[in-house]
């Protein structure tokens, strides 16, 4: 099971590429994904890292400097609180083996 989302989606695409490769052996055309699955696919990505139902206006961190600014005159402190909170989950997300879910989720 997979313990964050960025490990699910690589179990994801891990289980999708064994998913492919069992159709190309079974010479099955229509398994695969389409231009829209993938589309979607991405789009459940970028909601995963930068939360659900951000608006497109706070989706940089230049957005979202300036919303602080204009919610609290001291944007260097909440900057900075911010950035160090991202930082800790960057290294949460280093911590975790893709190689070893990738490789799970093929079967390998």
């Amino acid at each position: 099971m997979a313990e964050n989302k960025l490990e699910a989606v690589v179990v994801a695409i891990g289980s999708d590429i064994k998913n492919l490769r069992n159709a190309i052996n079974d010479k099955e055309v229509s398994a695969g994904i389409t231009e829209q699955q993938l589309n979607e696919a991405i789009q459940r990505v970028k909601a995963d890292i930068l939360g659900e139902g951000v608006p497109e206006n706070l989706d940089t961190l230049k957005e979202i400097a300036e919303k602080i600014a204009t919610l609290n005159g001291d944007t260097s402190s909440a900057i900075v609180a911010k950035l160090t909170e991202l930082g800790q989950k960057i290294d949460a997300v280093t911590d975790v083996d893709y190689l070893a879910a990738y490789n799970q989720a093929k079967g390998e």
